[in-house]
């Protein structure tokens, strides 16, 4: 069992070396993330994506999100709710995202509200994650609450930098696992017993 302490050493490491990628390197490791994505099945046969929008020194995802668009598959955005309860709105147009107050590209507050068990694959952002699919996240539970619950067939794919998949992430009960991770170097498929 993870004690918080584990989990906020991890996230200040994680961080701290995040911290000094250029812009450059975000939007070279987004091209390359993207490149990957679009080779997997279950990509290809995803007719419903949830992606994010990269925030801070997170891999860019723009390419992707266009990628979803213009091949036509339905694009769902998470939005959170100030009372952080998370919800998921179809996306037309990138240029139709607005910044949160807290400084993440999310869509209208107008955009139709979807149901996030209809995605076929949801990218998944994280500071860290490991090969059994565990994923340390920024600590609000903002993905473990969306994710909780979706049916089976949801492909969940972590989405980081190479140095964020580490030996072993601290997890709980709660946390809910990924089936695969991709990063610039690679995609690598999850054991998640």
């Amino acid at each position: 069992m993870a004690t918080r302490l584990d989990k906020e050493r991890m996230r200040e490491a994680m961080s701290a070396r995040a911290a000094v990628l250029t812009r450059r390197e975000l939007e070279a490791a987004g091209r390359a993330a993207e490149a990957l994505v679009a080779q997997l099945p279950e990509w290809k046969q995803a007719r419903t994506v949830c992606l994010y929008a990269s925030f801070g020194q997170e891999p860019v995802t723009d390419g992707l999100l266009r990628l979803a668009l213009d091949q036509g598959k339905t694009l769902l955005l998470p939005r959170m709710a100030p009372d952080r309860s998370a919800s998921v709105r179809k996306v037309a147009a990138l240029e139709s995202l607005q910044v949160s107050r807290f400084g993440i590209r999310e869509p209208a507050d107008d955009a139709p509200v979807a149901a996030a068990r209809d995605a076929d694959l949801f990218l998944v952002p994280g500071l860290a994650f490991d090969r059994r699919g565990r994923r340390l996240g920024r600590g609000a539970g903002f993905y473990d609450r969306l994710l909780r619950g979706l049916p089976r067939k949801a492909f969940l794919l972590g989405h980081a930098h190479g140095f964020q998949l580490t030996g072993a992430v601290p997890s709980e009960e709660h946390d809910v696992r990924m089936r695969a991770v991709v990063t610039p170097q690679g995609t690598i498929r999850c054991r998640l017993r």
